[in-house]
Formats: C-alpha cells, structure tokens, sequence
C-alpha cells in the first residue's frame, strides 16, 4: 500500500532535511556514503517498506581559494510501488569554504508533480541567505561558479549559520560525549530555526549482519511562532553516528503522525572498521 503523495512528501522531506544534514568540518575528507530510506505505518500495514535510496557525497572542489561540497540525492526509482503513486527526485547541495567551513549557498531541487530548484547564497540580510530561482532562470552564472569551485560576487559568508542540510557535518566536528548538548543557527531559506542537539547515550547498533558502537544523538528544532513564542519545527528527530573519529551516520529516524521514516547505512566491506567484531 502506497503513502499518500499530501503527507508523504511533508514527512519525507522533513525525514531526509531534518535528519541527513551537512556543512563540511575539516575532519571530513571525500567521502560518498549509500543509504536506504524504509517507511513503517498505517499505509505499510504496520511493515518496513523500502521507499527510496539515498546517497551522500562530500568533495573539496578545485576553485581558488577552494570550496567544499555536500550532496544528498533521494530517488524512489528502484521502487515500483513509489514510483506508481508518488516518485521521489530530490538533490540538496551546500557550498562552504574548505577551511573555516563558513557557508557560501546552497542548492534545493525537487521533482515530483511539479518542479522546484532554487538557490540560496549568504548575504547581509537578516535572514541570512537572499533566493535565486533556478527553475525560472535565475542564478545560473552563480551556481557554475559553485560548481567549479568559486564562491560567486557579493556573497557574504556565514560563520554562525547552517542550513538543513549543513547541520549533520556540523555535529560530526564536534567532540561528542555523554550528555553533551549544542545549539546551532539553521535556514531553509525562508525562516530562521535554532536546533538543540542532545547526545542521549551509547549504544551498540545492529546493523547489515555487524554491530557499530555509535552515538545516539536528539535533533530539536523551534522557530518563532506569534507573539513572540516559539513553537516545535517538527517532532525530535534521531540520529545514531558511529564512535569513531570520522562519526560516520548510520541510521537517522523521523517519527510523522503517518509512521515512522528511518534512513539507514547501506554498510559496504571497507566500514568493518567502524563495526565491533561479534562475539
């Protein structure tokens, strides 16, 4: 049974932007990384259903003086049940400096009935980030320069914010530990939230046949809401990273009033360094 395209979307994306999100620490080299996206809820009868691939790629680019960039792309194509009822085509890539990790822009493209691809680039505004439609015409001179490296004119680096998909890189650079919490300023674009990530404990996570000593890790978000509150973005999403120094992400779950929706590592031969030896 397929997930309804109106909820479906909503709680895909918030899984794949609020879990997998990534602006380059230095301690991250190139690195490409294969994930399975499973449902579990009321349209899978309560069963896992795989519902998409994902891949996330880091690579420092050659421009001068030099940027890096990280690109997660979720397709459903090996999914015929998905691709019958509501396909699924999204590419999210950040832009920050190779050495301070600053962000320079970054890219959001999503296909489904409709096309959407926009461009973000730091500047002096509140929000952070001024837009650039890419699907009407506009910033394709800007993200040829991102491409090859450069960061285009009049872009104003950010040192103190992250967008979606610059939070998870964010985390991996910092020294995790027991009950160890950190607070981060993140834009998609259109609004500004402020996360708080809370390491909730060691744990030993079963994964593909092995076992990965990983931290399990909170994401709250909150964004202003009327009056001057602030209100829950979504619910507490979890993320489990692995205990070595490259705090590599194996699984990430999103919990949605329709189920839940976990990313999980696809663990090829050359992590086994990553998994504790079994017993």
């Amino acid at each position: 049974m397929g997930i309804s395209a109106s909820v479906g979307r909503a709680a895909l994306i918030a899984a794949l932007m609020g879990l997998w999100a990534a602006q380059a620490p230095a301690v991250v080299a190139d690195e490409q990384l294969d994930y399975q996206v499973t449902y579990r809820g009321i349209f899978s009868l309560g069963q896992d259903m795989p519902i998409a691939d994902l891949a996330l790629e880091t690579r420092a680019l050659d421009g001068n003086p030099g940027l890096r960039e990280t690109r997660l792309e979720a397709t459903s194509a090996a999914y015929a049940t998905v691709e019958s009822l509501y396909p699924i085509r999204y590419r999210y890539r950040t832009w920050s400096t190779a050495e301070g990790g600053e962000l320079i822009g970054f890219e959001t493209y999503e296909k489904t009935s409709k096309l959407r691809h926009r461009l973000y680039l730091g500047d002096a505004s509140d929000l952070g980030v001024r837009l650039l439609d890419l699907a009407a015409g506009a910033g394709r001179h800007e993200i040829a320069d991102l491409d090859a490296g450069h960061s285009p004119v009049s872009v104003v680096a950010q040192q103190d914010l992250v967008d979606r998909l610059g939070l998870l890189q964010r985390i991996r650079s910092r020294e995790l530990h027991e009950k160890a919490e950190y607070r981060f300023s993140v834009t998609n674009g259109r609004e500004p939230f402020v996360y708080r990530v809370s390491v909730e404990g060691a744990h030993l996570l079963p994964l593909g046949g092995r076992h990965f000593p990983a931290w399990k890790l909170r994401l709250d978000g909150v964004k202003d809401a009327p009056a001057g509150a602030q209100e829950p973005a979504h619910r507490p999403v979890y993320i489990w990273v692995s205990r070595t120094p490259e705090r590599i992400p194996l699984r990430a779950d999103s919990h949605h009033p329709i189920g839940r929706f976990r990313i999980e590592l696809k663990p090829p031969a050359d992590l086994g360094h990553v998994a504790q030896a079994d017993p």
